[in-house]
């Protein structure tokens, strides 16, 4: 694989990384409306309408927003009994098959049913009726497009570092996350 590949690589590496790191700053204000609740509904027997609605919404974007980052950092669940004692470009040969066969038809169809879904609650101002503080849904149903955009992004940079293993038997050295001040 020409070095301009594996540059492509770590350019969507580090979209994932950034994204990640954005997406990790929802679990502040998921923390805090969930502290909230508790406290309001234990200590002052004044449970609020909003606090559950808010943490399902933040949790289920943060977790949808967080899986390019999650693929990036090879973070996800994996059965490594065969795997690990493989050959680099034998890994690599069932990883790209895995991306091409599964990874990306599911991803796909994520992008596309998830912007259908944002569409309509977009254009209709859709709210979520089994709440009665009935707040809108789009921005929580764009998380579904996004992750798919992004997951899609980083399948592409993990399938060149396949083909790079494929070609030299190694695999890329891994992009080390930057710091981020706090």
């Amino acid at each position: 694989m020409e070095p301009g590949l594996l540059r492509t690589a770590r350019a969507l590496d580090r979209v994932a990384i950034v994204s990640g790191h954005l997406v990790a700053w929802m679990i502040v204000p998921l923390v805090l409306s969930l502290s909230y609740e508790v406290v309001a509904r234990y200590a002052f027997n004044a449970p609020t309408q909003w606090a559950y609605d808010m943490t399902f919404m933040l949790y289920g974007s943060f977790f949808m927003l967080g899986a390019a980052y999650t693929l990036q950092r090879k973070g996800h669940v994996r059965t490594d009994s065969f795997y690990a004692n493989w050959s680099p470009r034998r890994q690599a040969s069932v990883d790209l098959a895995g991306y091409l066969l599964m990874f990306f038809p599911f991803v796909g169809v994520l992008l596309f049913v998830g912007w259908g879904y944002f569409w309509k609650a977009f254009v209709t101002n859709e709210t979520f009726v089994s709440s009665s503080w009935q707040p809108i849904t789009w921005p929580f149903k764009l998380a579904l497009p996004v992750a798919g955009a992004l997951l899609m992004l980083q399948g592409v940079s993990e399938c060149l570092k396949c083909l790079h293993t494929l070609r030299t038997g190694a695999w890329p050295e891994a992009v080390a996350a930057p710091e981020v001040a706090v």
